[in-house]
């Protein structure tokens, strides 16, 4: 017989309903989707101008080559002292590559081990 109770019956130790915790999912997820359509615009329009990118307010149809370090300028210029500093470490050389990966694995390795607790 199929009832309720057979449903919500712990076996174990451990709380686990099943069918509720998807039910607080689907409950969630609609939650969010309404929440999303009554704060989030809903103007946008695939058909218009605005899926194209703004390329300095011109508005012809040719693939301008933007590089990258043009595009990102002004988050390249506040960090700039960072990458300054990033492109020092970089050498090309594949020994110095293997061992910032050995000196972060034994790091990460000594942080999940507690060691450095």
């Amino acid at each position: 017989m199929f009832t309720v109770e057979k449903i919500f019956t712990q076996n174990t130790g451990i709380i686990w309903y099943p069918l509720l915790l998807v039910a607080i999912f689907l409950l969630l997820i609609c939650i969010l989707w309404i929440w999303g359509r009554y704060y989030f615009r809903n103007d946008y329009n695939k058909n218009t101008a605005q899926v194209k990118p703004f390329n300095s307010g011109n508005l012809d149809e040719i693939n301008y080559p933007i590089r990258s370090g043009n595009l990102y300028w002004g988050f390249k210029k506040a960090l700039e002292s960072y990458f300054t500093f990033i492109e020092s470490l970089h050498k090309g050389d594949l020994n110095d590559y293997m061992v910032w990966l050995f000196l972060s694995i034994g790091v990460v390795l000594l942080l999940v081990s507690g060691g450095l607790l």
